[in-house]
């Protein structure tokens, strides 16, 4: 990406505010990561000149993009770091990583080929990766930190055939969590979908490629989007939405998959769509099935962080404002830590933990003082370490939806 081209990104942007610094999850915690500013627009500056810094601190970002809903100036931190990363990974220079943790990072960066691993027989991989000793051994081995909460697999999601045939259609992009570890939530967003009167199409893709970026596999998170896009590409010339239900894949299908050379690129970022997103767009149309039973329920509400990246608010919640006897709350207490795959990470795990204390903290605290029962976020990332850092039970809010409309 060049960064000259774009006024936005462009490194005059940066007006020097540290404002980026001042919310940076990673940099409240971690006194080794100086924070966005200073490893994004004051070291590319360095960079664009041929003078190399030490960029051992930049593995340290997480990718929240928090940085990025602050900045007044619209620069894109973020992708300036990850750019960064990818530089120095081309030319050989010296990220910090010993060889096992490359490894690791090759293995986590392949989330959909752990999760067709995973679903050969969940019940066996959920029972090897609960045993201690094996959580010790992967530990010493790959680096993945034995207290980390590994989300369990279970029987892969397979989309069947739609019940509802309609001149009203959509392209469903579930994600690799979705596929692999829950594959529950995704019917029931199909489910939805076709109680509101449309087909849901489920091309078979592949990972959109946010893991092996995030792991430092920049060129092979491309040729996965790439693969997505030639699978999406007769829909989207079709004008068909395509709705995801994962807050992290929504976004790299409308911030990143535009930036490709490849057919559909021009397309996918104006099409696509927060599953929410989606239905609260039907509501203010007049078009959305509003035949709600109650649903008698209190929660606590966390908006990812790559849900605000999107600037589209926290439509779950003005949604689910809509069913009878559902009360909740916006707890907006920060990032819960894991950040993909980053807490999982030996190196990195009392890091995330210590990001997401405050968010912990505030969940416990609501359901002790009857504020709400449950937690429910889109993102299944937050849902396992919310789960993981409070005790409290977390879940997608379609099933909310699942239950108002008695499916």
């Amino acid at each position: 990406m060049d960064l000259k081209q774009d006024n936005v990104k462009n490194l005059d942007a940066c007006i020097k505010c540290s404002a980026c610094t001042a919310l940076c999850p990673v940099a409240a915690v971690n006194p080794l990561f100086p924070g966005p500013k200073s490893v994004g627009p004051d070291a590319e500056r360095f960079r664009l000149e041929g003078i190399e810094m030490d960029i051992k601190c930049l593995n340290y970002c997480s990718n929240c993009k928090t940085c990025e809903v602050t900045c007044p100036s619209g620069v894109r931190i973020t992708s300036m770091i990850l750019g960064a990363r990818e530089r120095a990974k081309q030319s050989k220079h010296s990220d910090g990583k010993t060889l096992q943790h490359r490894f690791r990072d090759l293995v986590l960066g392949r989330a959909e080929y752990l999760g067709r691993l995973g679903t050969i027989w969940p019940s066996m991989t959920n029972t090897v990766l609960s045993i201690s000793l094996m959580r010790v051994l992967m530990e010493q081995i790959l680096g993945l930190s034995r207290h980390a909460p590994l989300p369990s697999y279970h029987t892969k999601f397979k989309p069947q055939g739609s019940f509802v045939q309609s001149d009203k259609q959509v392209v469903y992009f579930p994600g690799c969590f979705a596929k692999y570890n829950d594959a529950q939530t995704a019917q029931a967003v199909v489910k939805v979908l076709e109680h509101n009167g449309y087909q849901v199409i489920v091309p078979n893709f592949h990972c959109c490629g946010v893991p092996l970026q995030a792991n430092g596999y920049f060129s092979r998170g491309r040729e996965n989007a790439k693969k997505n896009l030639a699978l999406m590409e007769p829909y989207l010339k079709a004008g068909l939405p395509v709705i995801t239900s994962c807050t992290s894949c929504g976004l790299a299908l409308k911030e990143e998959y535009p930036e490709l050379a490849a057919a559909g690129a021009e397309y996918i970022g104006q099409q696509t769509y927060d599953l929410f997103e989606f239905l609260w767009e039907l509501h203010e149309r007049g078009e959305l099935r509003e035949d709600f039973q109650s649903v008698p329920v209190s929660l606590g509400y966390h908006a990812p962080c790559h849900l605000k990246t999107q600037g589209i608010g926290t439509p779950s919640v003005r949604l689910l404002r809509l069913i009878p006897g559902v009360q909740i709350q916006d707890l907006d207490a920060g990032c819960c830590g894991l950040s993909g795959s980053y807490g999982f990470k030996e190196e990195k795990y009392d890091i995330a933990m210590q990001i997401g204390k405050p968010l912990y903290q505030s969940v416990q605290q609501g359901v002790a003082e009857g504020r709400f029962q449950t937690m429910t976020t889109e993102c299944g990332g937050c849902q396992v370490q919310i789960q993981h850092g409070s005790g409290v039970k977390t879940e997608h809010p379609v099933w909310y939806l699942i239950r108002a409309y008695d499916l």
